[in-house]
């Protein structure tokens, strides 16, 4: 192919792959944005000692600054309130998984997060030990 076929090519993929994203084809954000609710249990407690089992709902929208990241917003349920524990950014890897990092002066730990339609898995992982401290398990809000 000469140079001009390639360059003629190259005009009309760019042109169709704008097409596509201002025609509103899915994107991947598109899975995980909205409101779940759900359980985060502690499966290491000699690991995470002082971890507690909590009733959770999270906030997920697209990350503005990033719109193929999103940020959570987390709250857990106490005396049947919701009480704000933090926000995230998650980036999606490429094993189709949502993962984001938190480091405080306390714990260093990597979150990972697996949609399926309605439902929506995930674990915390201590850094660097890799010692699993959390599961979730949480159902989207209609």
């Amino acid at each position: 192919m000469n140079g001009r076929r390639w360059f003629r090519l190259l005009i009309v993929l760019s042109l169709w792959v704008a097409g596509s994203a201002a025609r509103g084809l899915p994107r991947k954000t598109d899975e995980i944005v909205g409101t779940w609710r759900g359980t985060s249990t502690c499966v290491d407690r000699v690991a995470a000692p002082s971890c507690n089992d909590e009733q959770v709902v999270y906030e997920v929208a697209t990350s503005p600054d990033a719109p193929e990241k999103v940020t959570i917003k987390g709250d857990r349920i106490v005396d049947g309130k919701r009480v704000f524990m933090g926000d995230l950014e998650y980036t999606p890897a490429k094993d189709g998984s949502w993962t984001a990092e938190f480091q405080s002066p306390r714990v260093h730990s990597q979150w990972r997060l697996v949609v399926s339609g309605d439902s929506m898995t995930g674990s915390a992982i201590l850094l660097p030990s890799g010692a699993v401290v959390r599961r979730l398990a949480l159902q989207r809000e209609k």
